[in-house]
């Protein structure tokens, strides 16, 4: 059995990132820079009012108050000449427009008296004032994204505006999903005695997709050494990455580990020291990672966001890999358990004091209610130490949705 950080460790040494591909601006949000983008040229290359006004050049107003006559206007679109400033006057500008060779300030319309054809300027103006000058965005050479970086919506503002209609991303890891036990039935049909819903399908599947993978497919198998195995080896052919729930410890019918191995994959390790994610284990066939997870929800879903996060956001080029971690003030009590990590499902709040985190009540392994209460887990390390009120502990935050406001 593996201790929990060395188990995470093995999960990123076993994903390098995936191939590059490039896409359009519309398609890159969400994923990861394979290369840094430069900027070709400054941006903008030319001066710009930042007001609509009037360009002057500053060493015209001799005494104030001064009256200039308008001699011209620039509006914000494409000119095949640039537009000269006569000197002594005053040009007409909008929002956005070129300044005009000459003029080094511009005056807002607010801060004038308009006379028919003239304007009255009664406050003095500094060089430069009401201008963005060129390259204020970026200067020829200046790196725009760089690589390794999760492309933001906002960051497309500038690699458009650069002229990057394209970027180079990391592909999206392919997932499948297998779902084993003869207990489960579909999550429309209603169970006979024994029998429960597929609820890990898809909270599997939607986690999935929210760390930026691709679901190929969602299967459920029964406890069927054959249909197991079929299903096993077309699923790692066809995967980047593959998921199982269920047969994962070491009962009569928990096929997965055993059928694996005679498939040709080679695990990082079988078992972790984490409660209650013990039966995980993880390893690699060929081009293809596996993850093997327990089969009751609560289990599966700590598993999911301590290993198989890590594991999709490191194909995915990632550098930043595990769930946000915060330290909390407990308001309960937590016994660690002796040489396990252990994830409590808990309760987050944010208080005028800090964060304060509160244990749910029940921690069973095969319920489903502490996943949809909860907006992520304590996690303390393996000891006989008892944690009260008061204790500061790490907690993993996997839904800042959930995040309570006192």
């Amino acid at each position: 059995m593996i201790a929990f950080p060395d188990a995470q460790r093995e999960v990123v040494d076993a994903c390098a990132a995936l191939a590059a591909q490039n896409v359009g601006l519309e398609e890159a949000v969400g994923r990861v820079a394979a290369l840094s983008v430069r900027a070709i040229e400054d941006l903008i290359p030319f001066a710009r009012s930042a007001m609509d006004g009037f360009a002057i050049a500053v060493d015209d107003l001799t005494s104030l108050p001064q009256t200039l006559p308008v001699a011209g206007a620039v509006f914000a679109a494409r000119t095949t000449l640039e537009h000269i400033h006569a000197r002594g006057t005053a040009t007409a500008i909008a929002t956005g427009a070129a300044l005009p060779v000459g003029a080094d300030a511009v005056v807002p319309i607010e801060d004038v008296e308009l006379i028919a054809d003239s304007i009255r300027i009664t406050q003095r103006v500094e060089p430069g004032e009401a201008i963005f000058p060129p390259g204020e965005d970026a200067r020829a050479g200046d790196v725009l994204l760089e690589r390794g970086t999760v492309i933001t919506p906002g960051m497309l503002g500038i690699l458009a505006a650069a002229g990057h209609g394209r970027v180079s991303v990391h592909r999206k890891p392919v997932v499948s999903i297998l779902c084993g036990g003869d207990e489960l039935v579909s999550i429309g049909e209603r169970p006979g005695h024994g029998q429960i819903r597929n609820s890990n399908a898809p909270v599997i599947a939607a986690t999935l997709i929210a760390f930026g993978a691709v679901v190929r497919c969602t299967v459920a198998l029964p406890d069927d050494r054959e249909s197991i195995r079929v299903a096993l080896g077309e699923a790692l052919r066809a995967s980047d990455l593959v998921i199982t729930t269920g047969g994962a410890s070491v009962g009569e019918r928990d096929f997965i580990k055993g059928l694996c191995i005679e498939l040709g994959v080679h695990f990082a390790f079988d078992t972790v020291a984490l409660r209650p994610a013990k039966p995980t284990a993880f390893g690699r066939h060929e081009t293809a990672a596996i993850a093997v997870l327990p089969g009751n929800p609560a289990a599966a879903f700590v598993a999911l966001h301590e290993f198989v996060r890590p594991a999709v956001r490191a194909l995915s080029g990632d550098r930043d890999l595990f769930a946000p971690r915060v330290f909390a003030t407990l308001d309960g009590t937590i016994n660690a358990k002796p040489q396990r990590h252990f994830a409590a499902f808990a309760a987050l709040a944010a208080t005028s004091a800090g964060l304060v985190a509160r244990p749910l009540e029940n921690q069973c392994s095969s319920l489903t209610r502490t996943i949809a209460e909860s907006c992520g887990f304590i996690l303390v390390p393996p000891g006989s130490h008892t944690y009260r009120a008061g204790d500061s502990v790490p907690f993993d935050v996997v839904d800042w949705s959930k995040l309570e406001r006192r």
